[in-house]
């Protein structure tokens, strides 16, 4: 009888971090870099030539890292758990801070940028609501709010490829469906008892499959600006910190409480593998443009992972 085979090996591991790893995010291909975020406050840039740390990004109060994402190629933006925005901008081989967004937001919500727009959105100091930032001046421009409900907390936060529409997870188990040119919530819909701890939604799949601290993960899709419920996938053990899509819509990754990663087909999603290489919860996922997969862990280790 044929053995099966057991889970791969990651390509290679980061370590040195000293703190729990918190978010992760690709640099442009050309780069070969990657950025973590860390509980600590600070941002390391990976050298993915030589598996080492090339510099640090410190922010300013030394809480978690929540979120990173480029505006351009040589700029980028960071918001941490102190509810401070951080700009920063790629000059003769550095980054150098340009310029910050001060908010009393409190949470573990992170941001996301409506391109469309040229906007930033992150959350409020208002609980359930959602702000508004100019990209260019970083001056508030607006705030989004449903008053028709009590949603508790902003959780999580998804935009919509070329859209001005972005999703919402909250505290109440429900994912809200936002438009920004309009300010107004299009749809809302309740996945779960506990809050919605993670989402993610691929426009070229029409997929979005959301995680919360049960051991179900759930999937939706949009018609008509209406989120459609999907399928309902459950797993052998409770807890996810992340979930990503693949940029070519083929498999997604979840990043678990129990230590590890699973991999599920988009097309069936049926599971494919569990990677089991952390020590400790695994609390962020990213995907590069040619695929490589990048695991965070509260061990403090990255593992680097060519699936599929």
């Amino acid at each position: 009888m044929m053995s099966v085979p057991g889970p791969p090996d990651p390509v290679f591991t980061l370590r040195g971090s000293g703190s729990p790893i918190t978010y992760l995010k690709f640099s442009d291909p050309s780069t070969q870099q990657l950025f973590s975020g860390s509980e600590d406050g600070t941002i390391h840039i990976w050298d993915l030539k030589t598996h080492r740390s090339k510099g640090t990004l410190k922010t300013s109060s030394g809480q978690s890292v929540l979120w990173m994402e480029f505006i351009s190629s040589d700029q980028l933006v960071t918001f941490g758990k102190d509810g401070v925005a951080h700009i920063y901008k790629a000059a003769d081989g550095s980054w150098k801070h340009t310029g910050e967004i001060r908010t009393s937001a409190m949470g573990f919500c992170g941001g996301i940028i409506l391109r469309q727009d040229n906007l930033l959105a992150l959350p409020s100091n208002k609980t359930s609501a959602i702000d508004l930032y100019d990209l260019k001046t970083l001056q508030k421009v607006r705030s989004l709010f449903d008053s028709s409900s009590k949603l508790g907390m902003t959780m999580s936060i998804k935009s919509i490829a070329d859209s001005s529409q972005f999703f919402v997870g909250y505290e109440d188990g429900s994912i809200g469906l936002w438009d920004s040119k309009h300010s107004e919530i299009l749809d809302r819909t309740k996945f779960f008892e506990e809050c919605v701890m993670c989402l993610d939604y691929s426009s070229g799949a029409n997929l979005g499959i959301c995680g919360s601290p049960s051991n179900m993960l759930s999937t939706w899709s949009t018609t008509e600006n209406q989120i459609m419920k999907g399928s309902r996938l459950e797993i052998k053990n409770p807890g996810f910190n992340d979930i990503r899509i693949r940029g070519d819509h083929k498999i997604f990754a979840t990043a678990g409480w129990d230590h590890t990663v699973r991999i599920f087909g988009v097309k069936k999603l049926r599971p494919l593998a569990v990677l089991t290489y952390h020590k400790d919860s695994v609390q962020c996922l990213d995907f590069s443009r040619d695929n490589m997969l990048a695991c965070g862990s509260k061990d403090q280790h990255i593992s680097l992972w060519k699936i599929y």
